[in-house]
């Protein structure tokens, strides 16, 4: 039985254990439990902790932000349904919690780790996306390779139906872009360099095709588009988004988490455009969806029957909804039913059940709107960040862009990104307060991400048009 445990001592006394004095940078979210990274490159977990997804071997459940184990060289990461991957700067795969079919890829048939281990000896991983007993993982030389349950050919080597115990490559492909692996429906999607997009296993929820196809047994393109950018899975459905900000989604839409008109309980096999805007980036999780679009506004869709939309209410929302009328989020995640969300002044903000810790306040006790979650150590105040300015104009622009700034830390620079995330310049700024002259004339017309870096992470962004 779950014991609950309430901090009824003051924050400040938690504060005083953590020397690292920054807030979080990234976040990624596990159907209960969360992982984040501050800029430091430290790794930090709450929430649900029974199968050792935490590297917690008590398998207690966490309510405030914990290490979630030494060092600060850790590259990436990412959290399936009920396990934790990491890959530190040096390329090796490490990992910790639920195991079941083989899914850590440890060369194990126990069920769970409940300490972090390495994924074999690897040292060239780049990618990774946890499913629910199946893992997938992308190398530095752009090859896929795939394991953990494969009763339904997950594994995309056209066999079935033997788990695989550790990491096998699928393929020969040497350009893969980024996986994702839905937790319950067994479909796995997949971009190449190329812009296109392939899928295979099972096609239960359409996600691989019209549903007189059961299943897909080796990664097999699934439209012929060649301008996807990035792709998101939850338990049933896909969003994804092309290179010019517009958001596709399909598969399961038993709580209107596709994000269009069509009726509960049926199913896309196709992609859609949901609306018009643009986006910034998307999550799916677990049976809802949330967003930011390219203005840095919050959007959510799909079932609510916890607030984990976010909106006060606990009613499905068949369509994108806005989440207040802030501006300045830059990245959110979510789960089973709750949701995560950082800002640009690196505040973390968390709504939805927490039954499990999984808001990271200190308490189980959820919220129907976004709140504020004080992090230890975190000295970066919403007030002190409100006073910095960051404007550009003209904008629409077209030979150049102003930037003008004020009150700015003096290690402070600016990244130009594409909507398809690939960054296109660094400009250091001259002192705390000033103007720079950015040229546009040689980028083709499109929209694009603006964005202030320091060495606490991301200070501010800003959509430029450039026609």
């Amino acid at each position: 039985m779950k014991t609950k445990f309430y901090l009824l001592i003051s924050i400040l006394v938690f504060q005083s254990q953590i020397a690292v004095a920054q807030c979080f940078s990234k976040i990624k979210s596990g159907y209960n439990h969360v992982v984040a990274q501050k800029p430091d490159g430290s790794l930090w977990v709450w929430g649900w902790g029974n199968w050792g997804q935490l590297n917690n071997i008590d398998q207690s459940d966490l309510y405030l932000p914990t290490r979630y184990t030494t060092g600060t060289n850790w590259q990436s990461f990412n959290a399936g349904e009920k396990n934790t991957f990491a890959i530190k700067t040096d390329g090796t795969l490490w990992g910790s919690g639920g195991n079941t079919s083989g899914s850590l890829g440890i060369n194990s048939t126990a069920n769970a780790s409940f300490t972090i281990v390495q994924v074999g000896t690897a040292n060239n991983w780049k990618q990774i996306a946890a499913g629910g007993d199946f893992t997938f993982g992308i190398k530095t030389d752009n090859t896929l390779w795939g394991w953990g349950m494969n009763d339904l050919y997950q594994m995309g080597d056209g066999t079935c139906c033997t788990n695989r115990l550790i990491p096998g490559q699928i393929g020969t492909a040497t350009d893969w872009k980024q996986v994702a692996a839905c937790s319950a429906a067994s479909s796995i999607l997949a971009l190449k360099n190329n812009g296109t997009m392939w899928g295979w296993g099972s096609n239960a929820s359409g996600l691989l095709a019209p549903s007189n196809v059961s299943v897909r047994n080796v990664p097999t393109q699934l439209n012929a588009a060649t301008d996807w950018a990035s792709i998101t899975t939850g338990g049933a459905h896909a969003l994804a988004l092309k290179t010019n900000g517009t958001l596709w989604a399909w598969g399961s839409n038993t709580n209107g988490q596709v994000g269009d008109s069509l009726p509960f309980m049926y199913f896309r096999d196709t992609p859609i455009q949901v609306g018009t805007a643009t986006w910034l980036m998307v999550f799916a999780g677990s049976l809802s969806s949330w967003g930011i679009q390219s203005d840095g506004t919050l959007w959510a869709w799909g079932r609510n029957d916890t607030s984990q939309l976010g909106d006060g209410t606990t009613t499905d929302r068949h369509q994108p909804f806005q989440i207040g009328t802030d501006t300045d989020w830059i990245s959110v995640t979510g789960g089973f039913n709750h949701a995560v969300a950082l800002k640009s002044n690196g505040a973390l903000y968390a709504w939805g059940d927490n039954y499990y810790g999984q808001l990271g306040n200190g308490t189980d006790i959820g919220a129907t709107t976004p709140q504020y979650i004080p992090v230890a150590g975190c000295t970066l105040g919403v007030a002190e960040f409100e006073q910095q300015t960051f404007a550009m104009f003209p904008n629409p622009a077209r030979d150049e862009v102003t930037l003008t700034y004020g009150n700015l830390a003096t290690d402070s620079s600016v990244s130009l990104y594409d909507l398809s995330g690939r960054e296109l310049g660094i400009f250091e700024l001259q002192g705390t307060t000033g103007t720079l002259v950015l040229p546009t004339q040689n980028y083709p017309s499109g929209v694009y991400l603006v964005v202030v870096y320091n060495k606490n992470g991301v200070q501010a962004q800003k959509k430029l048009i450039i026609n």
